[in-house]
């Protein structure tokens, strides 16, 4: 088995290479890289967001309740699923069943 030289030289650079090197296509590319990280932001925003603007549609009580947790949950994610689970539980029959697990 024969090993070749490692020392190929490549003395031409492809042709593409002066775009790639300039510096409109890294603005290009900054811009672009800024643009998909805000539209993921924003869609993150406003999923987060869903169960506020439901708690205030329904005109909930812990509507205040909602909003924080939906807030907090950007940081800590169990804290948005108890706001959606905050949504959708019957604050009175939960109040009722406290009331008759009480007595």
């Amino acid at each position: 088995m024969k090993i070749h030289a490692t020392t190929l030289l490549y003395e031409e650079l492809p042709s593409v290479y002066k775009l790639l090197d300039s510096i409109g296509f890294m603005w290009f590319v900054i811009l672009v890289t800024v643009g998909i990280i805000s539209w993921c932001l924003a869609k993150l925003w406003h999923v987060h967001s869903i169960p506020k603007h439901l708690a205030k549609e329904k005109g909930l009580a812990q509507a205040k309740l909602v909003f924080w947790l939906c807030i907090l949950g950007l940081a800590w994610k169990p804290l948005w699923v108890l706001a959606v689970l905050a949504i959708v539980t019957d604050w009175d029959k939960v109040q009722l069943w406290l009331k008759g697990a009480r007595s």
